[in-house]
């Protein structure tokens, strides 16, 4: 049985409870640690009533009753988290993002070489239905040769009513906006459809809806990948597009792949749209159930260490774009 600890027991976690529920038998919650100890005692209530409930995260990583943490922590403590953990030999499902720099990332990834543990990134959407699909029929050469992918992922937060925006709306608490929030999303679906490195990277951000808010709500950005095809992904806080908040597009030389959720669409290059209704399944349900059998079997997670390090370049890129007016090599 592997005995989980509960890392930030905020709104987020609220999300992981189904997962960690969906693999009882298999593992439980033994601790829940949140400087707000409600918070805490409310996720145990969800999840094991019993569990030890603590404020200070090093206190909990002493607990021998713990071999593994969720951590759903504000960004700019994810990198003291992960190391703190690794280095009490338990394994890590971290929130987005992995850290908020590359010198963060960098520590991380030396704490958790060094201890051998495993780290799972919580990429959710790549355990919903359409963008898993989509990843394996492109890897199947459905597509043929890739050119062109988009994702999406936009909401207009608030409707128009100011937002207190709490450790978000600091750049020294979040790391930036939108584009490292939400916009990650969109970054770690692009980069698994691709199926290949990243090279170039060149965004446009800006803060269109969301005067509350010290970073952007809103980015743009085009990245070139090592296989020729170049990605677009849109994010943003300051507005709602059509069909669905988050959305995939895949074009490649034998026709299109597109869709959301439980739906995806397949249109060749001649012939008749195939619609695709997929079995249902929670993103965060199935990335908690990857973890624990990644715990089980020792196997590497499919979003881990180098997927979160490979997102967080290109965001960064991204930044750096903006800032500087110019394509960044990655």
């Amino acid at each position: 049985m592997i005995r989980i600890g509960l890392v930030g027991c905020g709104g987020i976690m609220g999300a992981h409870v189904p997962g960690l529920k969906a693999v009882e038998g298999r593992a439980i919650v033994t601790a829940a640690c949140d400087v707000n100890e409600e918070n805490a005692k409310r996720r145990a209530a969800e999840t094991n009533p019993e569990a030890a409930i603590y404020s200070d995260w090093k206190a909990m990583l002493a607990d021998n009753n713990v071999d593994a943490v969720d951590c759903a922590l504000p960004h700019h403590l994810h990198c003291a988290a992960i190391v703190d953990a690794a280095n009490a030999g338990k394994h890590v499902l971290t929130e987005k993002p992995l850290c908020t720099t590359l010198d963060e990332a960098k520590e991380i990834e030396a704490a958790v070489k060094a201890n051998g543990v495993i780290l799972a990134c919580a990429h959710n959407q790549m355990f919903e239905p359409a963008p898993r699909t989509a990843r394996r029929w492109i890897r199947e050469g459905k597509l043929g040769r890739l050119f062109s992918l988009r994702t999406v992922d936009c909401f207009f937060a608030g409707g128009g009513t100011p937002v207190n925006w709490g450790w978000r709306g600091k750049l020294d608490t979040c790391g930036g906006g939108c584009a490292i929030d939400t916009g990650y999303h969109p970054t770690y679906m692009l980069i698994s459809l691709a199926n290949s490195e990243p090279v170039e990277v060149v965004s446009m951000l800006d803060n269109y809806n969301q005067p509350t808010l010290e970073g952007d709500d809103s980015a743009q950005t085009m990245v070139r990948f090592a296989n020729g095809a170049v990605g677009t992904l849109q994010t943003s806080w300051g507005y709602n597009v059509p069909n669905g908040h988050w959305q995939i597009h895949a074009i490649g030389e034998k026709g299109q792949i597109y869709g959301r959720g439980n739906t995806l669409y397949f249109q060749p290059l001649q012939g008749e749209t195939e619609k695709h209704e997929l079995q249902p399944e929670n993103g965060f349900v199935g990335e908690i159930k990857h973890f624990v059998d990644c715990i089980e079997t020792g196997a590497q997670p499919e979003q881990g260490l180098y997927e979160g390090v490979t997102v967080l370049k290109v965001i960064l890129g991204g930044y750096q774009s903006d800032r500087e007016k110019r394509y960044v090599k990655l």
